[in-house]
């Protein structure tokens, strides 16, 4: 059986990206003071924070910082901007932070050096006149107070996006009730924009996507609400389905023993390719899970025998460039390939996903665990365009969900 015929898609496929009427107008919004985009998966975000930068360059703005959590992410936004010929600093914050303040990624569990930071940022000679925030969900709070140190007041331009259903690396508080942006010093009443119309995923993608990380949500606290009924901050939004974008392609739950899974792999990546050449495909894998280093390596040397280009990053290091734009084969760690889309994906690991059963910090609950984990793979599934496929090698509860979630009726409202 053929996993990815790109035939059956490439008529639906996104064309030439153009900003909508809301995400101009976020996009426009003043450049003094704070502003901030929160969106569903695939709704555009950053997208429009590119095009923000352009536009805070043409204003004469000369000091500009852009940060991203990821190094692919970063490597788009650099990419992206490069082509515009626009020279500003585009970095990850663990990057920046190092560069700048001697700040390492491995303080980042650590409350008091990350409070440190933020004296350090105050006593530091550095001033942008705007900064733009990228996956701002997964930046501690003492990050956005660092930012706020290094920010021209006279500008006061702070411009950030995110999206808590993706959130994985903590941060529960700012998931819950009566939480606000206020308690960090940024003031964003009545410059804010919610995008919840989907462009990315075909809609087959997205309900199974959101169909599975629904009782998650639930069952963390979770409130979702719908945009026109105008969703507090601490809410999350409900997403919209472009129905336009489907070919009828399901996606594909597939148990495959892990023995054969590098062969198999690189074989339907070959045979996908062969369909429809100018693809992308994500081979996403569990990013804990110590198996999938080994697996990594051989399906790396299965591609390179059957002469497929790929990049199969082994270490941080060697995630850089930009990796969405066709036609690229990437195997990385789903948390690695946070924010990056592509044609067709293959997640490797769900059955890796364990349910929380026990409470194993103080800060963080065992539902809000839960939902982390499982945001993991909601936002794999995510990063698919047009085909996804789930390998699984033992039937657990999550592999389970998953599979209920496909059969399930459809959920979500159309926003065409």
């Amino acid at each position: 059986m053929q996993w990815i015929d790109f035939q059956q898609t490439r008529e639906r496929r996104l064309g030439q990206a153009q900003l909508d009427e809301e995400q101009n107008r976020a996009k426009n919004f003043g450049i003094v003071g704070h502003a901030l985009v929160r969106g569903v998966a695939g709704a555009g975000k950053s997208l429009v924070l590119r095009n923000r930068v352009e536009q805070i360059v043409e204003q004469k703005l000369s000091s500009v910082l852009v940060l991203s959590y990821n190094r692919f992410m970063r490597g788009w936004l650099q990419a992206k901007l490069y082509e515009k010929q626009i020279n500003v600093e585009c970095d990850t914050f663990h990057a920046w932070a190092w560069r700048h303040l001697g700040y390492s990624y491995e303080y980042d569990k650590d409350i008091e050096k990350r409070q440190n930071l933020i004296d350090l940022a105050e006593q530091s000679k550095l001033k942008y006149e705007a900064i733009l925030v990228d996956e701002a969900q997964d930046f501690y709070d003492e990050w956005f107070q660092v930012l706020l140190k290094v920010l021209d007041q006279t500008t006061n331009s702070l411009f950030f996006v995110y999206d808590n259903t993706q959130s994985v690396y903590g941060q529960a508080h700012r998931r819950k009730s009566g939480w606000s942006w206020r308690n960090l010093g940024i003031d964003v009443v009545g410059r804010s924009q919610i995008f919840d119309l989907n462009y990315r995923n075909a809609p087959e993608i997205l309900e199974v996507a959101w169909k599975f990380i629904y009782p998650a949500l639930e069952k963390a606290g979770m409130k979702v609400d719908r945009k026109e009924n105008s969703p507090s901050i601490d809410k999350l939004i409900e997403p919209k389905k472009k129905p336009s974008r489907s070919s009828g392609v399901q996606p594909l739950l597939l148990h495959l023993p892990y023995a054969e899974m590098a062969t198999e792999i690189a074989k339907q990546v070959k045979l996908a390719l062969d369909s429809y050449a100018d693809s992308s495909i994500g081979i996403l894998l569990h990013p804990t899970e110590p198996k999938m280093k080994v697996l990594k390596t051989a399906l790396s040397q299965e591609l390179r025998r059957l002469s497929v280009p790929h990049h199969a990053p082994m270490q941080s290091g060697e995630r850089f460039g930009n990796v969405v734009d066709r036609s690229l084969v990437v195997v990385d760690s789903w948390n690695a390939l946070k924010g990056v889309e592509f044609d067709a994906v293959v997640i490797v690991g769900i059955d890796a996903i364990s349910e929380k059963t026990e409470q194993t910090e103080k800060s963080e609950s065992r539902d809000d665990q839960d939902f982390e984990a499982k945001a993991g793979l909601y936002t794999a599934m995510t990063r698919a365009r047009d085909h996804l496929v789930m390998l699984y090698e033992t039937k657990t509860s999550v592999v389970e969900q998953v599979e209920m979630a496909i059969r399930a009726p459809n959920q979500l409202m159309s926003g065409e």
